[in-house]
């Protein structure tokens, strides 16, 4: 008696997050799914370079995957959309006019459209306005590279994020106080803050956002695994007979 079970059964949804906080995020919110090895979570770290990077780690992967979902914080560029929203991407954007494709979940509440990939932090509100234009909702650092990468290699790409800041607030402007996954360095932060004080307010309402919208994070990636589940569920496991001639 032989069974047969479907190769896609072997080939997980990849989840990346860029920073350490999105990753610890999403870790606590989706740890059961991850004991069951239908889905896997990776730290890609922040823009063009870390995902460069982290693109040549995939290409080393030994066991295959089904897809990718980019998951994590966003700049709302929309004024529609507040603190907490959901954007699930129609497409990853550049700001050279570039568009790649990007495969929409069903999300009650979320709402759908491109966003871009910004090269680097985009910090006020005046450097927010300046890319509405494009039409995008929110944006980011790292999509548009990640979604070429899986074009390229026939792999569905989903990119959801969560707003973290409005249209009309601005982040605070820390400099190389942080590494590419998001983590301070005592040293440079201490400096920082030194010689622009007014950033502590600034950094304190930021950290404090991170810690109430976490949920809302995990929340969004325990919903796009079990989206994927739905639309990939486990085959049945088939008996098969010899034929006998």
């Amino acid at each position: 008696m032989d069974v047969l079970i479907s190769d896609l059964v072997n080939q997980p949804l990849l989840l990346v997050a860029p920073t350490i906080h999105e990753f610890n995020a999403i870790q606590y919110a989706v740890k059961d799914q991850l004991a069951g090895g239908r889905i896997e979570l990776s730290m890609s770290g922040m823009g063009m370079h870390a995902i460069t990077a982290f693109c040549r780690v995939l290409e080393g992967r030994s066991r295959p995957l089904s897809g990718l979902a980019l998951l994590g914080w966003a700049g709302g560029l929309s004024p529609d959309l507040q603190a907490g929203d959901v954007v699930i991407a129609s497409s990853a954007m550049n700001t050279r006019g570039g568009q790649q494709p990007c495969k929409v979940i069903p999300l009650t509440g979320a709402t759908i459209g491109p966003v871009m990939t910004v090269p680097a932090p985009v910090i006020t509100p005046q450097e927010k306005n300046a890319h509405r234009a494009s039409g995008a909702l929110a944006i980011e650092m790292e999509a548009y590279h990640l979604a070429a990468w899986a074009q390229a290699r026939g792999l569905p790409f989903i990119h959801a994020r969560v707003v973290l800041d409005t249209v009309d607030e601005s982040l605070p402007d820390l400099g190389n106080a942080l590494d590419v996954y998001g983590r301070a360095s005592p040293l440079q932060l201490t400096i920082r803050l030194l010689a622009r004080p007014q950033l502590i307010g600034q950094l304190f309402h930021l950290y404090r956002k991170i810690r109430i919208l976490a949920p809302s994070l995990g929340w969004l990636a325990g919903a796009v695994a079990q989206s994927w589940f739905e639309q990939y569920p486990l085959p049945d496991v088939r008996e098969v007979t010899p034929t006998r001639g």
